[in-house]
């Protein structure tokens, strides 16, 4: 039987006519952007006519329209909230990832975790990832310590092995590939690994819609065909990678920016793997869940204005 590398480059049919689509991506989107990356990677847009030109997100509004192509975004949800409350029509178009892809670790060195450990230790975080750091928060609160959490921001990945090293930081609140590494040096010990849905479910109450595709509602309209066949050629790509073996995905190591290091590639994908959506559906009850769960955090209060139907295209786009 051929194997899904294999399959991936078998000859293609005969491709559509090219819909172009820029793809506006937030800062920092990482491995969340994983499976849109294979979904061009291995042949899926091409075969749907769909041509992605891949860009920052604008950093004023009104600055994503290009004459002739779609224009898709690729945020956190939290990022799209905010934009639809300061008076954006976004509207999700598919899901990407449904749990955080980061876990809570404390130095391999740390003995017991006291309230005395908890009260003096320093957390590190990447530096702007506010939200994280909150979720992180709430899972130490309910498992190990309500003390207030002294958070370290950390601009770069090498600047948090330097201060886990040094002893500037006691505990990280980290994603990959970082987080691998780390765990197969054996430097850092997992107290909760949110990569896993079962994890979330029990820290956070259930999935939390962490990426996602989305595009002004306008753009539905002008470019609805377009879309579908970009979130088709999503689909496919999801499918083969929750199905992929090692052999079929060492050789796109390079999409991640792990070409030089495909052992730490297989093993990111095999723990984020979980993390990312099946079939790239938005379900209204994992939407809603996600929204309250962003209102229940500090400076949250605002998301609670915000009804999850408006975050959805119209119906009958599909």
């Amino acid at each position: 039987m051929a194997t899904l590398g294999l399959l991936a480059a078998w000859p293609w049919p005969a491709v559509r006519a090219a819909g172009r689509v820029v793809v506006h991506v937030q800062d920092n989107f990482g491995l969340r952007a994983l499976p849109l990356r294979l979904a061009e990677r291995l042949g899926y847009c091409a075969q749907e006519g769909v041509v992605l030109r891949w860009t920052p997100e604008p950093t004023e509004e009104g600055t994503a329209q290009e004459g002739g192509s779609a224009a898709v975004y690729l945020l956190s949800l939290d990022r799209l909230a905010r934009r639809v409350l300061a008076g954006a029509d976004l509207r999700v178009a598919a899901a990407l990832v449904r749990a955080p892809q980061f876990a809570i670790g404390v130095s391999a060195q740390t003995g017991e975790l006291s309230a005395d450990f908890w009260r003096e230790a320093r957390v590190g975080v990447p530096l702007g990832q506010e939200v994280a750091a909150q979720l992180a928060a709430r899972v130490l609160a309910q498992g190990w310590s309500s003390a207030p959490v002294h958070w370290w921001p950390l601009e770069t990945p090498d600047a948090a092995v330097q201060a886990l090293q040094r002893g500037t930081v006691q505990a990280l609140v980290w994603g990959d590939p970082l987080l691998t590494r780390l765990e197969r040096a054996g430097a850092l010990r997992l107290l909760a690994d949110l990569r896993h849905p079962q994890q979330a479910q029990r820290w956070l109450g259930g999935p939390l819609l962490c990426a996602v595709l989305a595009a002004e509602a306008a753009q539905f309209d002008a470019h609805g065909e377009v879309l579908r066949r970009l979130v088709a050629a999503l689909q496919r790509a999801l499918a083969w990678l929750h199905a992929a073996s090692s052999v079929d995905l060492a050789v796109h190591a390079d999409v991640a920016g792990l070409a030089q290091d495909r052992a730490t590639f297989l093993g990111v994908v095999e723990r984020l793997r979980p993390t990312y959506s099946v079939e790239a559906a938005v379900p209204l009850g994992a939407l809603r869940h996600s929204l309250r769960l962003l209102a229940s955090l500090p400076g949250g209060l605002a998301y609670q204005t915000l009804d999850p139907l408006r975050l959805l295209p119209s119906r009958g786009w599909t």
